[in-house]
């Protein structure tokens, strides 16, 4: 059975052959390995750099430091070319000078309109309001007393239609609703791990640097 199996595919092959008037040949099939693997793709596609990218080898060791310059074949416009390669005949050089003056003039007036006016955002702290009264004031404390979860302070400052931070001065949340809150904190951080324990801690640290002005 086994010898049946492994002739099988020479007698088919000799079939072949005597199909097309061919002389079969008795040779061993071989297979040809081809250059299509990573390394030596890499190997293949490993150009040398051009000689303007190295550095020069006829200065005395140690060589100073120098900057490369190759520009591109095409002239590039002032925006791409560094200043300093410009010479002094490029007429370039004159219009990256106007445009780095057009850029200081425009930085140091702030953009303007049409009118020549200086553009001003809107903002919420132009045009403070004083549209609460004492009973609504009082009326948010109590709300606020009276169940800190439903009456949040984004649910006060929508209510009244005034900011959060003016809820968090006018009706602070009472003492039982923040020691509740901080016990929900610390369960919170006994289920985090070491790596978010000791980034928390670094975070609160660089904080304290950062206020103090030494970050």
């Amino acid at each position: 059975m086994e010898f049946r199996s492994a002739a099988r595919p020479a007698s088919s092959l000799l079939a072949a052959a005597a199909r097309h008037g061919q002389q079969p040949r008795l040779t061993p099939l071989t297979t040809t390995r081809g250059h299509k693997t990573t390394a030596r793709t890499k190997r293949a596609l490993k150009i040398a750099p051009h000689d303007s990218f190295l550095p020069d080898r006829s200065a005395t060791f140690p060589a100073a430091d120098s900057i490369i310059c190759n520009p591109p074949a095409s002239e590039a416009s002032p925006e791409h070319t560094p200043f300093l390669f410009l010479p002094s005949s490029d007429p370039r050089r004159a219009a990256a000078a106007r445009m780095r003056k057009t850029t200081t003039t425009t930085t140091t007036t702030g953009p303007t309109r049409s009118g020549g006016t200086a553009m001003r955002y809107p903002r919420r702290a132009d045009d403070p309001r004083y549209h609460l009264s004492a009973e609504q004031v009082q009326e948010m404390r109590s709300l606020r007393a009276e169940d800190p979860l439903t009456w949040s302070v984004a649910a006060l400052a929508r209510r009244f239609d005034c900011s959060q931070v003016f809820v968090q001065i006018a009706a602070p949340a009472p003492a039982e609703h923040k020691a509740w809150l901080a016990e929900q904190q610390e369960k919170r951080e006994a289920r985090w791990g070491n790596k978010k324990t000791a980034a928390r801690e670094d975070r609160k640290r660089r904080a304290e640097l950062m206020y103090r002005g030494e970050l």
